[in-house]
């Protein structure tokens, strides 16, 4: 039953509503129940918390060396779909798992991306995740330094003394690629991301290579620079058919809120996606199958990314022999659907 008002309720109380010790009641609170205890206890002691009301105290408990149960995460835009879709998967793994997220939005800003780096340090969280194109790694070797993990997600930074889980972006763009000269075509436009980011620096890599690998030409006047948003998607495109001397039949799209931009100044332009030009976007955000005609696309798996993002947190916490990294590449799927056409047919 909830706590009397005014009472404040100790972890000895949920041992006494649970049947257990106030040491299983820690071990449960500071997510150490592996090899320790059977998993009815544990969620015996979860419904002893929730039914007294119990609620730990975060500072208290960092401060003794203990873990808060709280991750912050960094993200550079929180209106773009796939930052958004990353946000709430990790949310949700972080419920399933027993700890709280804080969710910082750094629009991009490198100043603003240190200022949360600092504030989340100070609250004694557990671990950070982030995805940046910003941060050296010396800029993120010294910020580490102060005992925190830190796990790089989406954008790599070689070299950071990090954790880091992120899709294989090379492979997804090789993927895409091969899959419209399966569907033959030879002269293929790209719409890139900014450059300053690994994650879309590979991805034109994988599209150039692709196409040498099959003998096609790489043609630099078909390539055109967006910045991942649906405006420099649809303002590529038209850049693209601006210069009667570009020819092409289709589009790959550095990612899907670009590739639905594109898809829109096609229509806008009386044009017909696939029928005219095929497009291909990467990500696979959730409005891409909502789109008309639904978006063929490469996948990244948000799911994995969370649960071994803040496996990597626990694994740091948990290991009795020092500080270990984990380095993950986790590959990519193409999701087909209706945007793209064989047009040897």
């Amino acid at each position: 039953m909830p706590a009397q008002k005014g009472k404040k309720v100790t972890i000895r109380d949920v041992a006494l509503q649970a049947g257990v010790s106030p040491t299983t009641v820690s071990r449960v609170l500071n997510n150490k129940v592996d090899g320790y205890m059977r998993e009815e206890t544990s969620k015996r002691v979860r419904q002893a918390i929730e039914q007294i009301e119990y609620v730990p105290d975060a500072r208290a408990r960092s401060l003794r060396g203990l873990q808060s149960g709280i991750v912050g995460l960094i993200i550079p835009e929180g209106t773009a779909p796939f930052y958004q879709q990353l946000a709430d998967t990790l949310a949700d793994v972080c419920y399933k798992q027993g700890y709280g997220l804080l969710l910082c939005s750094s629009q991009n800003n490198p100043d603003r991306e240190l200022a949360y780096i600092r504030l989340l340090q100070g609250q004694k969280v557990d671990g950070i995740v982030i995805s940046t194109e910003h941060l050296s790694r010396d800029k993120i070797n010294s910020l580490i330094s102060g005992g925190i993990p830190i796990v790089l997600v989406d954008e790599d930074v070689p070299g950071a003394d990090a954790s880091a889980v992120f899709t294989d972006n090379y492979q997804g763009a090789c993927m895409a690629t091969q899959y419209l000269i399966d569907l033959s075509h030879t002269k293929m436009a790209f719409i890139s991301g900014r450059l300053k980011a690994l994650s879309c620096r590979e991805r034109l890599r994988g599209y150039r290579n692709t196409l040498e690998k099959n003998g096609l030409e790489v043609n630099n006047r078909i390539i055109v620079k967006g910045d991942l948003s649906y405006k420099s998607g649809y303002s590529a495109m038209l850049r693209l058919f601006g210069d009667k001397e570009r020819k092409f039949t289709a589009v790959f799209c550095s990612n899907d809120f670009m590739a639905l931009g594109a898809m829109r100044a096609i229509q806008d332009r009386d044009g017909q996606v696939p029928d005219d030009y095929s497009i291909i976007g990467f990500d696979d955000i959730y409005m891409a199958s909502m789109s008309n005609p639904r978006l063929t696309t490469v996948a990244q798996p948000i799911n994995q990314i969370a649960k071994k993002a803040l496996g990597a947190i626990k694994y740091q916490w948990k290991s009795v022999s020092g500080r270990k990294l984990i380095h993950q590449y986790l590959r990519a799927k193409l999701v087909t659907r209706e945007s793209c056409k064989d047009i040897s047919k």
